[in-house]
């Protein structure tokens, strides 16, 4: 019983699991990588204003004992600065200003660490207030604006990039929603932006006939601010509405595996399960001294065996002659077998009919791919442009910090200090003209070998074979070259942006870093990869569906351009296969492979305990019941479990004691005592002693 509700649970789970949607569903792949492409914008922007507070914290630690006005002059020749201030911590009043006005309102109050906010200026701008405290009860305040990237014109997607407040305010927009929106969308686009003060997620709107508007969100966290800003990202695309095939539905699957279950349970009832039982009470009858009880014949061999010797006993003991009684019949171990053959089976073909299929993939979700491969090489190309400009900054302030000390222990604490905030770097340190490293490496062991350095400053790869690449970025300083070693680790982070196995390789398609692994500086052989990686050098992102040998699969290619890196003709590129993609038919084939597995486990496991607890013992009763049946009157029939079938070896083997020692026996004992090779003996009850005889004892005893 216990089976066949587990078999009619998973049968309802395939129809529910495998119910067809008929087309009116938007793809969890095309949710993800929208959803990605907002976090990623995020990120940016939350990147930049990260990037802001190290420049600020550089550029006081390593200026501010030169003085006021230098440190500003240091940092307004950094050209992403609008204005920069000093001002006074408790009355917010301008010590020094340089380029345009800092919002002094817009700064948060009691600002005790690196801080960043925004406002919008008054000409509709969003623009970033970095905030670093300083010495004398000052603080050091800077404005940048902040640019939303554009968004992909692609008209599949229709994508618009959006920016809120987390009350829902738009405050800045790219692509069609920029022009204006109708009052449905606003009200979505406010939803998404109130939620995003929490964890990302996504909004649907109304469906329409082939799309229906999707809404992602994400909240933009600076690693480097206590405290989240008060913006939010929001992507508004075209969902395409999908669904499955509608042969795929899960009523027929269910319906067979009901059937399967039924006539399971209606076989091993009446093969097993009756017999058993109807043989139990029967001999439990002879057991008791009634021995006019018919013994009722059974088609299962095994029960019918057990019946021949009960029979044969009854025959003995009531001087009738024996007869030959036939024992043919189904075994019940071919019964359990087939029973669970046949759920085998239908496991086998779940497996086979959810096979892996030919996936059609929607454009949309190519598109959204490639905007989200775009975006990854975006972010690596500024990850590493923005650390070399971190040692431009902090070259730029050690030269004046050394006019006052003298020494460079200015700048190693700034190097330090760099070390601790970002972690682009694995190492810091500063090389001779030969390209040796003198005084403190700070960070790990330098992977760069000696060689003399450039003479500008700019973004290198040293080697273009061997274990590790080593991508470095050098500034000349003095007499000395300052130098910062990429860590490889970081680079694969931002690659993770990208669904599907992304890698970046160089104009030889050698590989340089991968998000899973690799080996470095192998080149990449896929005609595929090679191809839509070539065509990424033209300018822009690119993706298409590749026809493999086994299944499709989208593969995505950017160039990373822009800055000293872009000189070094990196391309990011992905794939990304069909069956990997959250599509519907993959949802359903996966939900079809776990029931196969379940209902694979659940015959494997129950008619397994069947066969080693009940169809084992049976045929061990059996063949006792075949000795006895054979004239083996000695051999002690004992039970090996306290169940029905251990009350059926009871019983034989009383009618065996009542053969062998008379009828007397029978309805006396119920059970044998005693072990295996032991006759078996009944012991005559002891006397308790008289209450006159007790008492006497009890009173000798008293002293």
């Amino acid at each position: 019983m216990v089976l066949l509700v587990f078999f009619l649970g998973i049968a309802a789970a395939t129809v529910v699991l495998l119910d067809s949607r008929d087309g009116r569903e938007v793809p969890r792949a095309f949710v993800e990588s929208q959803q990605q492409i907002a976090v990623a914008t995020a990120r940016a922007i939350g990147a930049t204003a990260s990037q802001s507070l190290s420049d600020l914290r550089t550029v006081a630690a390593s200026g501010a004992s030169a003085g006021t006005e230098p440190m500003l002059d240091a940092l307004m020749r950094n050209k992403k600065w609008r204005g920069v201030s000093v001002l006074a911590a408790q009355s917010r009043t301008l010590v020094a200003t340089r380029g345009e006005a800092v919002p002094v309102q817009a700064v948060p109050g009691d600002v005790t660490v690196p801080t960043v906010a925004s406002t919008v200026a008054a000409n509709g701008e969003v623009v970033l207030i970095a905030v670093f405290p300083l010495p004398a009860g000052q603080l050091l305040a800077a404005t940048t604006a902040v640019r939303l990237p554009d968004a992909d014109p692609d008209q599949v997607l229709r994508q618009s990039l959006l920016l809120t407040t987390l009350s829902g305010k738009v405050v800045a927009a790219n692509g069609p929603l920029a022009q204006g929106s109708d009052a449905s969308a606003e009200a979505l686009i406010a939803s998404a932006g109130k939620a995003a003060s929490g964890e990302p997620g996504f909004v649907l709107g109304s469906a329409g006939e082939q799309v229906q508007p999707t809404l992602t969100y994400a909240r933009v966290m600076p690693s480097g601010s206590p405290a989240g800003l008060d913006l939010a990202v929001v992507a508004v695309s075209d969902g395409p509405l999908a669904g499955t095939d509608p042969a795929g539905s899960g009523v027929v699957p269910a319906a067979a595996l009901a059937v399967l279950a039924l006539l399971g349970f209606l076989l091993v009832r009446r093969y097993m399960t009756k017999p058993v039982v109807s043989v139990r009470a029967d001999l439990l009858r002879v057991a008791a001294g009634r021995l006019d009880t018919r013994i009722r014949a059974s088609r299962t061999t095994e029960v019918a065996r057990i019946v021949a010797a009960g029979k044969a006993c009854q025959d003995q003991l009531n001087d009738d002659a024996e007869r030959e009684r036939k024992t043919r019949g189904t075994s019940a171990r071919i019964v359990c077998f087939a029973v669970a053959l046949s759920m085998f089976g239908w496991s086998a073909g779940m497996l086979v009919a959810f096979r892996t299929p030919q996936v059609e993939i929607p454009g949309a979700v190519v598109a959204s791919m490639r905007v989200q491969t775009g975006k990854a090489t975006e972010a690596l190309r500024r990850s590493v442009n923005d650390g070399l400009a971190d040692l431009e900054t902090l070259a730029a302030g050690a030269k004046d910090a050394k006019d006052v000390k003298g020494t460079d222990e200015p700048l190693r604490a700034s190097l330090r200090e760099l070390l601790a905030t970002q972690t682009r770097y694995r190492s810091l340190y500063l090389v001779d003209r030969e390209g040796s490293a003198t005084g403190e490496v700070i960070g790990r062991p330098p992977l760069r070998t000696a060689q003399p350095p450039a003479r500008d400053s700019g973004v290198r790869q040293q080697n273009q074979s061997g274990r590790v690449p080593v991508i470095f970025a050098e500034v000349p300083l003095d007499g000395a070259t300052l130098i910062g070693e990429y860590d490889l680790d970081h680079l694969r982070v931002l690659l993770s942006q990208v669904p599907g196995h992304a890698r970046v390789v160089d104009s030889g398609f050698r590989t340089i870093s991968a998000t899973d692994g690799f080996v470095a500086f192998e080149e990449v052989t896929a005609e595929s990869l090679r191809r839509n990686a070539g065509l990424a050098k033209n300018g822009s992102a690119v993706a298409e569906v590749h026809q493999g040998s086994e299944e499709p699969a989208i593969v995505a290619s950017a160039a990373v351009l822009g800055g000293s890196v872009g000189r070094l003709g990196w391309t990011v590129t992905t794939e990304k296969p069909a069956s990997e993609l959250a599509l519907p038919e993959n949802q359903t084939r996966r939900y079809a492979h776990l029931l196969a597995l379940v209902a694979a486990l659940g015959t494997l496991f129950g008619y397994g305990w069947i066969l080693f607890t009940v169809l084992g013992p049976l045929r061990r009763v059996a063949r006792a019941a075949d000795n006895l049946v054979a004239g083996d009157l000695k051999s002690v029939i004992y039970p090996q479990r306290h169940d029905e079938i251990g009350t059926i070896a009871s019983c034989l083997e009383i009618c065996r004691q009542a053969v062998v020692q008379g009828p007397d026996r029978l309805g006396d004992v119920r059970r044998p005592s005693g072990s295996a090779t032991e006759p078996t003996m009944l012991m005559e009850p002891v006397p308790a002693p008289a209450p006159r005889k007790r008492a006497l004892a009890r009173a000798g005893r008293r002293p």
